[in-house]
């Protein structure tokens, strides 16, 4: 069993990023990995990146990354953390693979997915934008502003397992595209995050926390 906290839009709010974590650190079983959906900053600088990062880091030492699109470009190189960038990037988190796709419209890799096909690995997709049409990209008025390619993308591989996005502010939830798992915990600006446990059945169970509620 594995346990993540997942985390997006946190656009540069550390003092509610510092308090979700005091909180998260304080649990009888607390997550070992962290999943961070973009949008770190708000239009910051890649000095703004690195502290919030170096933040998360120095509370969950297994963190992993993709930029949104109020992020600035960063590239490998300038990171100053122990956190992994992500972007068409490939990291095994115990049992599964996770792979990166960041901004509002990612940049999606199907070479990454045929060899992971391949050699038959479960996939969980870290990207700052949803799938389109789930509850996960739901805005004013019903309508549906994730990513088509990307539902696409989960649509053509199966063995895509899990989706961790943000983006959508308004529409955090823990659902279902056909049989992959599709998590936007909503922005860490509100107060949110969410904790999953992953099995080795890769059975995804989690919940959706507010700070703010549970005061």
């Amino acid at each position: 069993m594995v346990r993540i906290l997942i985390l997006s839009d946190i656009h540069s709010q550390n003092i509610t990023l510092i308090n979700i974590l005091q909180f998260v650190e304080k649990l009888k079983n607390p997550p070992e990995f962290c999943l961070v959906a973009g949008d770190i900053t708000n239009f910051g600088t890649t000095d703004e990146i690195n502290k919030i990062l170096r933040i998360i880091t120095d509370s969950l030492s297994k963190v992993f990354f993709v930029l949104g699109n109020c992020d600035p470009y960063i590239i490998r190189e300038e990171l100053e953390t122990n956190a992994i960038h992500l972007e068409s990037n490939v990291q095994e988190i115990e049992f599964f693979k996770v792979v990166g796709f960041g901004t509002h419209k990612p940049k999606l890799n199907q070479k990454i997915l045929n060899r992971l096909r391949k050699s038959n690995e479960n996939v969980c997709l870290l990207t700052h934008a949803p799938p389109y049409d789930t509850q996960a990209d739901m805005v004013s008025l019903n309508r549906h502003a994730g990513s088509i390619d990307l539902r696409k993308f989960v649509e053509k591989n199966s063995h895509i397992f899990l989706v961790v996005s943000g983006h959508i502010h308004d529409s955090p939830s823990i659902t279902s595209l056909n049989n992959c798992i599709i998590v936007n915990p909503g922005p860490v600006t509100r107060g949110n995050f969410a904790i999953i446990e992953i099995n080795q059945d890769f059975q995804v169970e989690g919940e959706i926390y507010n700070l703010h509620e549970m005061k």
